[in-house]
C-alpha cells in the first residue's frame, strides 16, 4: 500500500479493524486511487463484493439488490455449499414425515437410509463450507500477513470466526454420518444404541450449536446486517433455531443405555423435522444472499 493510500486510510473514522475479542470481523480496505472499502469476514469469504464507503464511514450505495425467490450460480461455490444443504435438510425433512407419518408404509431401515444420505449431502456442504473459509480468510489479510497464493486443504485459522463456525460444523456433519448409518444397523442391545446411534449424534448437536455461536460472532459488528431485515441476518439465525432445535431432538431421543427407553420418540423426530426446515430456508436463503449485481473487484 503506498504512503498516500496509508495516510487516507489513518484518516478515516473507523477502524482498520473491527474485532470480537481475539476475532477479525470486518477490515477497512483502501483501493485503487484511494477509494475505501468495508470488507467483512462473512462477505470476503462468500465471494461478495466489499462495500465501498463515503469519508464519514457509511455505505455509498444500497446493497443486496437480491432476488426473492432463487439464485443459479454454478460458477459460485457458496452456491454449491447451499444448494447442497438444501437437498440434505430435504432428506431429513423427508425422512422425519416418513418416521412421524408413514411408517406403515416403510421399513426402519428406508427411513434411516433416507437420513444417511441426507447428512452425506449435509457433510458435502460442511466441507464446502470449510474451504472457503480457509482460502477466503479475512485474517491473513490484516496487519503483515500476507495474502496466500495457493489453495489449501486445511489450516489453524483461529484468528477467523468463519473457520471457528465451518470446521465444527465439518465436523458435526461427519458425526452425523456415523449416527444415521449406525441407525440402519440393529445393535440387540441398548448399550450399542446408546453408544453408536445416540452419542454421536448428541455430540453433533452440539457442534451444531458451536458453529452457530461463531456464525452469529461473524455479523455481530456489521452495521449492515439489518435484524429482521437482512438476508443475512435470516440465514444465521434460522441456521441458530435449527441446531437448537437438533439439539433438543437429541435430548429427546436419548438411549437409556440400560433399559433402552427413550424419553419421547415422536418429539425428538418431530424437533428433527422443524430443525431441517430451518436449515433448508437457510441455505435457500444462502443461495438468495449471492444475488447481488457485482461480484468482488477490489484489489488486496
Amino acid at each position: 500500500m503506498s504512503a498516500e493510500k496509508e495516510k487516507l486510510s489513518a484518516k478515516h473514522p473507523a477502524n482498520r479493524e473491527h474485532r470480537w475479542g481475539p476475532f477479525i470481523t470486518q477490515l477497512i480496505k483502501v483501493g485503487r486511487e484511494g477509494a475505501i472499502y468495508l470488507r467483512t469476514s462473512r462477505r470476503y469469504r462468500r465471494g461478495l463484493r466489499d462495500m465501498p464507503l463515503d469519508k464519514m464511514g457509511k455505505v455509498k450505495e444500497k446493497i443486496g439488490r437480491l432476488s426473492l425467490l432463487f439464485a443459479i450460480r454454478p460458477d459460485l461455490l457458496s452456491w454449491w455449499v447451499g444448494s447442497l444443504f438444501m437437498v440434505g435438510s430435504a432428506l431429513f425433512v423427508a425422512g422425519s414425515v416418513m418416521q412421524l407419518y408413514l411408517s406403515d408404509h416403510f421399513s426402519s431401515f428406508e427411513i434411516n437410509l433416507t437420513y444417511f444420505i441426507g447428512s452425506i449431502f449435509f457433510t458435502s456442504a460442511a466441507y464446502g463450507q470449510l474451504l472457503q473459509a480457509i482460502n477466503a480468510n479475512i485474517a491473513l489479510l490484516s496487519g503483515t500477513k500476507q495474502k496466500q497464493k495457493s489453495w489449501r486443504w486445511w489450516t489453524r485459522g483461529l484468528r477467523s470466526p468463519g473457520f471457528l463456525s465451518a470446521a465444527p460444523q465439518f465436523i458435526g456433519t461427519i458425526l452425523f454420518n456415523f449416527n444415521t448409518f449406525d441407525a440402519m444397523y440393529n445393535f440387540h442391545s441398548p448399550a450399542g444404541e446408546h453408544l453408536f446411534v445416540w452419542v454421536p449424534g448428541m455430540i453433533g448437536s452440539v457442534l451444531f450449536l458451536v458453529s452457530s455461536f461463531f456464525a452469529w460472532v461473524e455479523i455481530y459488528h456489521d452495521a449492515y446486517v439489518k435484524r429482521f431485515v437482512s438476508v443475512t441476518w435470516w440465514v444465521v439465525w434460522l441456521n441458530i433455531i435449527g441446531s437448537v432445535l437438533f439439539q433438543l431432538s437429541a435430548l429427546y431421543g436419548y438411549i437409556n443405555p440400560v433399559t433402552g427407553a427413550v424419553p419421547d420418540g415422536s418429539l425428538s423426530v418431530a424437533f428433527t423435522l422443524w430443525g431441517a426446515v430451518c436449515f433448508y430456508f437457510a441455505a435457500h436463503l444462502s443461495n438468495v444472499e449471492l444475488c447481488e449485481t457485482k461480484r468482488r473487484t477490489v484489489q488486496t
